[in-house]
């Protein structure tokens, strides 16, 4: 299996040298945590050993990425320059906004092999802004056939589901208003971009459900869970791999520590969390 290395320090060595090659790999925490860093560190290290990459970004606009890389050294006005990284912000003062024709052109352009979708959390906010796509004709399953051929049929004295549409291209559409579905819809799609992807969201402060939408940790790859401890003797950051298809990997709370290289994994053994 081909595995991609994040270069994170200290990290590879956990998952049998990377990530899956393809995978979907949630990263998800409380604000502060350092997930952004992470995914921009990915991106990175990626173009520095010649695989670009594309930030997508629904939260942190170009110019906070760009001053978030500058204190670890990270050029991000280069490496766009260079086309190793392109940074998308995403409008959101649009509606019915096509965000995988978007994301499939950018990656196209600069032939990304790494991708960071950040965050679902702001797109599960504002997912009434977008058109999520389901195929094209011959690329769909029977049911949506079937109920596009209602659509297409304007005497039909059946309604169209309510959860599809169909634009003039022939493209089918996801038009509900299911949060959870909508997230499945996302995760798939992302899925089939043939990039190695970080999906960064927000952890639930409930104990029902790891992240506020409590369906990607079970359809992503791969969860990464960030957090700060409080501890007598400090508040340590700690990184948890709690899921990583097809990887033998470990389940404790791994110290990390983010200094002027980014993040960095401490030894666990010496860890008194």
């Amino acid at each position: 299996m081909e595995r991609i290395k994040t270069g994170i320090a200290g990290f590879d060595e956990l998952i049998q040298g990377g990530i899956p090659e393809g995978f979907n790999v949630l990263v998800a925490g409380a604000p502060g945590t350092g997930k952004t860093i992470f995914g921009l560190q990915y991106l990175y290290e990626g173009a520095m050993e010649g695989q670009n990459g594309v930030y997508v970004s629904l939260e942190t606009s170009y110019g906070a990425a760009k001053f978030q890389g500058d204190q670890f050294g990270w050029d991000i006005n280069k490496l766009e320059t260079d086309g190793k990284l392109s940074v998308l912000e995403v409008p959101l003062d649009k509606s019915k906004i096509n965000l995988f024709e978007m994301i499939e052109e950018e990656v196209a352009d600069i032939k990304a092999k790494r991708l960071v979708f950040d965050s679902l959390a702001a797109f599960a906010i504002n997912m009434d802004q977008f058109a999520i796509p389901l195929g094209k004709d011959g690329d769909v399953s029977p049911l949506v056939k079937k109920s596009t051929s209602l659509l297409k049929d304007k005497k039909s004295k059946y309604d169209v589901m309510p959860e599809m549409g169909m634009d003039s291209k022939g493209r089918f559409f996801y038009a509900g208003d299911s949060e959870k579905r909508i997230t499945y819809l996302l995760i798939n799609e992302l899925a089939k971009l043939g990039t190695t992807n970080l999906v960064i969201t927000d952890a639930n402060n409930g104990d029902t459900q790891l992240t506020v939408d409590g369906v990607s940790e079970y359809v992503c790859d791969g969860l990464l869970f960030l957090d700060i401890l409080e501890t007598s003797t400090g508040n340590p950051r700690i990184m948890q791999i709690k899921k990583m298809r097809e990887t033998n990997h470990r389940l404790d709370q791994i110290p990390f520590e983010i200094n002027s290289r980014g993040i960095v994994l401490k030894p666990i053994e010496g860890f008194l969390g």
